[in-house]
């Protein structure tokens, strides 16, 4: 009895060796398995580079994520590809904002084109009369210029009233505002203009849709 028990053990032992050998295999070809579901794959330069983690951050020109059979599962754009695609969904969501601001600040295409009409009309009578301060301040400009003139003729050059000098100056200064102010109304106008005419075209490409 005791002769049985001690050749069966020798037995047992190997056997649970073997198990645990099998068991200790598949948990590490289950690990490496796991660890490789997933490969990572970049170019830098000419270079490109497998690896099994993905890129550190300096690696910033994208790259593509494999399973172990080499399908791509996915694509990682790079740092400007997807500042790029933020900016084009930025857009995206601004056109959905201006379409739906357009129809409802405007029932009809009449009323667009009116706005367009009474917005361009305040900058054209802005312009008008500074037109009309440009020329007002243009002919108190030469009187001056001609007293200065008849001063300088008995008194010698530069030897007019100092107040005259000092007008003539203000004058000349505000004459020069003026134009700049034209020519930044000029150019508000042509924007304004060149809006109202986008938002016209869009408005009516909405309005065929619905």
């Amino acid at each position: 009895m005791c002769g049985t028990t001690n050749m069966k053990n020798p037995i047992l032992a190997v056997s649970q060796a073997l198990i645990s050998s099998l068991v200790a295999t598949f948990v590490l070809l289950t690990s490496t398995q796991v660890h490789a579901e997933k490969v990572y794959r970049y170019e830098d330069g000419k270079v490109i580079t497998y690896q099994d983690r993905a890129p550190s951050s300096r690696q910033d020109s994208g790259h593509s994520i494999l399973n172990n059979q080499g399908v791509v599962l996915r694509e990682v754009k790079s740092r400007e590809e997807r500042r790029i695609a933020r900016k084009e969904e930025r857009r995206k969501e601004l056109d959905k904002i201006r379409d739906r601001a357009l129809l409802a600040t405007f029932t009809t295409e009449e009323d667009l084109i009116r706005t367009r009409d009474d917005r361009i009309g305040m900058i054209d009578g802005l312009i008008s009369r500074l037109d009309d301060r440009i020329r007002i301040l243009s002919d108190r400009l030469a009187v001056v210029d001609k007293r200065i003139l008849m001063q300088e003729k008995t008194r010698g050059e530069s030897n007019a009233q100092e107040s005259f000098y000092a007008e003539q100056t203000s004058i000349q200064r505000n004459i020069e505002n003026a134009w700049s102010l034209i020519d930044f109304k000029a150019v508000e106008r042509s924007e304004v203009a060149e809006k109202f005419e986008s938002d016209l075209a869009r408005y009516r490409e909405l309005k065929m849709n619905r």
